[in-house]
């Protein structure tokens, strides 16, 4: 026998479930490292503290500029880009990648 354990208030209010609400977005994967224009804009969304999570050796955006010039084995994947909204999450972290799908643009969070 299953026992009730939500007060009427926990079974009737669904706000939290309903503020998470995911635009549509649109999936593209590839294998081919990015060229320079898409780096620059990726270490501008990463910011200058996590060029390294991106670019293999890397302290700076001239450096990952180079090293991925030297060979496309520097570029760390998977690198999850919003190209649209401007926003990255490098590595395969699950929790990053699924809170940046699932907030705005305007919400803050690290990387």
């Amino acid at each position: 026998m299953a026992s009730e354990t939500a007060t009427i208030d926990q079974a009737g209010d669904h706000t939290a479930q309903n503020k998470v609400q995911r635009s549509e977005f649109e999936l593209n994967v590839t294998e081919d490292p990015p060229t320079n224009d898409q780096l620059r804009s990726i270490l501008e969304y990463v910011g200058a503290r996590k060029v390294g999570d991106i670019v293999r050796g890397a302290r700076d955006e001239t450096e990952a500029m180079k090293k991925l010039a030297e060979s496309a084995e520097n570029f760390k994947r998977p690198v999850i880009v919003d190209w649209n909204n401007g926003r990255a999450v490098a590595g395969d972290n699950e929790s990053q990648i699924l809170k940046m799908l699932s907030t705005s643009p305007e919400e803050t969070y690290s990387t």
